[in-house]
């Protein structure tokens, strides 16, 4: 198999990484990857590979950005690299042809590449999302029907991604209910025999919400009631993605005036919520525009990912390595199961002692 230097890993880290907001716009390019195969059984590994290739090649097209790295002892040089990345993301291609000649294949593509930082998302991954009881504290200070802004906001949240195409609310915790991992024994476990076990798989994604609602005295604005929102995502892999809101209304005083206190709690509600279905919906759009990525477990010789079509995978999809410590490597799947995918190293010299515990993100390679 054609071997390839870090820098087109590092090309390729960026090639399928994560969308930055910005203003420029996607072009069309077409590139053409190569292969070769040792013989005839490894020919459809090697249009994989090939295709891996024309990957790489219209994530360069974008244009690439240089960066040397020299270390001298005593006036020799003993390290010396220069790191090439990739200015494009590949948001999706047409195949226009493929032809062999002799062991040699040949892959033309017309890929749609977005820079870097752009706005544009190719297809969509599906989120599998479990929520965590929200943790919601208010201040004895703050009116009594703050008390159930919080909630009400989170209940909210759960109807709206209920709604997504892109979202399955798998699970709602109740309060007091935390999830174990899949593999965890609570045959013993006085709280698993009482509430039951709410256990995750290494695709899901946990939603966590927290909820502040406090006074305070603002410079000249009197006493206020303020909300402090955070939402984190958590990803099967432990990447965290987290967004805030903090929002603050003008608590009317007491006296005649206040009378008509409760005509007034919908606005100040209204206000106090305001930018937070925005904020949900920001942060699930990154979400989904972002590759199926997970760690690889090797056991008994074979290499697993704890994801699968549930996540959006499809039996096409290729797994590229993220270690910059190597050459990247590619991986196919070879069972394809609803929480789960077997792969298989492109090349079959590999050994898959290296690839236990790397990351991997797939890409959508068709049949």
């Amino acid at each position: 198999m054609k071997r390839w230097p870090l820098t087109l890993l590092l090309a390729l880290i960026y090639l399928i990484g994560l969308p930055l907001a910005a203003s420029a716009q996607a072009v069309w390019v077409e590139v053409i990857g190569h292969a070769v195969a040792a013989n005839a059984k490894d020919k459809p590994a090697a249009r994989r590979r090939a295709l891996a290739d024309a990957l790489i090649a219209a994530g360069m097209a974008g244009g690439v950005s240089m960066k040397g790295h020299t270390v001298v002892d005593r006036g020799r040089v003993v390290r010396d690299l220069t790191m090439m990345r990739a200015a494009g993301r590949v948001l999706r291609y047409d195949n226009l042809g493929e032809a062999w000649g002799g062991n040699t294949i040949q892959i033309r593509l017309r890929a749609l590449v977005a820079p870097l930082e752009g706005p544009a998302c190719g297809a969509r991954r599906h989120l599998v999302l479990v929520a965590l009881p929200p943790d919601i504290r208010v201040s004895p200070n703050a009116p009594a029907w703050a008390a159930q802004l919080g909630a009400e906001l989170y209940n909210d949240a759960l109807a709206r991604l209920d709604r997504k195409r892109s979202v399955t609310l798998d699970k709602v915790l109740a309060r007091g209910q935390k999830p174990i991992s899949s593999t965890k024994n609570t045959s013993m476990s006085y709280a698993s025999l009482t509430r039951g076990d709410v256990r995750l798989q290494g695709g899901d994604t946990q939603l966590a919400t927290w909820f502040d609602i406090n006074t305070e005295y603002g410079d000249g604005k009197g006493r206020q009631l303020v909300i402090r929102v955070q939402i984190q995502l958590i990803e099967g892999t432990g990447q965290i993605t987290e967004r805030t809101l903090s929002n603050a209304v003008k608590i009317p005083g007491s006296g005649p005036i206040s009378s008509a206190l409760g005509a007034k709690r919908p606005k100040l509600k209204s206000q106090l919520a305001k930018g937070y279905s925005e904020i949900l919906e920001g942060l699930i759009d990154l979400a989904t525009c972002t590759p199926v990525a997970a760690h690889v477990v090797r056991s008994g010789g074979k290499l697993s990912v704890p994801v699968g079509s549930r996540q959006g995978l499809t039996r096409g999809a290729l797994a590229f390595t993220e270690n910059p410590a190597s050459d990247f490597e590619a991986l196919e799947i070879i069972k394809l199961g609803r929480d789960s995918a077997v792969l298989r190293p492109l090349d079959p010299a590999m050994n898959t002692s290296v690839f236990d515990g790397r990351m991997v993100r797939f890409v959508d390679a068709g049949k």
